[in-house]
C-alpha cells in the first residue's frame, strides 16, 4: 500500500483546457500503481487539485485520508499549516500541481515568483510549502508544472 499526497493550485489558478490537463495528471498518477493506493489530500474549500483528486478517488474507489483544517487560516488550531504538515507526514510520496502563469480571469492576489520555492517558473502554491516539508522529511517530492497558455 502505499499512500500519495496530491496537493496543488486552487481551481481559479486553471483554465478550461489546464484544469483537464491536470485531471488528466491526477488519473495517471492514482491509477497507475503497481501496488494499491491510498489518495492522501487538503480537501481545499478553494477547490482545484485537492478536490479533482478526490473526485478521481471516489471514482475509482481509491480510499482517501483526507486532512480536512478545520481552521481556514495559516496558524490556528489544525488550520492549514497543521493540515499540510500532516500531509507531509503522512504520505509516502507527494505529487505538487500547479501552473506556470495565472490565467487571464484571475481576480486573486499575484505574486512574482513562488516564494516557498523561490522560483518565477510557477505560480506560488501552499502545496509548494507541503512538498518542501516533505522533502525535508526525505519523502519524494513530485513536481509538475502544467502550462496555462498554449
Amino acid at each position: 500500500m502505499i499512500k500519495i499526497g496530491i496537493v496543488g493550485s486552487g481551481a481559479d489558478k486553471f483554465t478550461k483546457e489546464s484544469e483537464l490537463e491536470a485531471r488528466e495528471l491526477i488519473d495517471e498518477i492514482l491509477l497507475n500503481k503497481h501496488e494499491e493506493v491510498t489518495l492522501i489530500s487538503g480537501h481545499s474549500p478553494v477547490g482545484g487539485i485537492d478536490i479533482w483528486a478526490e473526485q478521481c478517488a471516489e471514482n475509482f474507489n481509491i480510499p482517501m485520508d483526507l486532512k480536512i483544517p478545520e481552521q481556514h487560516t495559516w496558524d490556528a488550531k489544525y488550520g492549514y499549516k497543521q493540515r499540510n504538515l500532516d500531509i507531509a507526514k503522512d504520505s509516502d510520496e507527494i505529487h505538487v500541481i500547479l501552473v506556470d502563469k495565472y490565467p487571464p480571469n484571475y481576480t486573486g492576489m499575484r505574486f512574482n515568483i513562488c516564494y516557498h520555492c523561490k522560483v518565477n517558473t510557477h505560480i506560488k502554491s501552499g502545496g509548494c510549502w507541503t512538498g518542501i516539508q516533505a522533502k525535508r522529511l526525505g519523502k519524494p517530492v513530485y513536481w509538475h508544472i502544467i502550462k496555462n497558455e498554449r
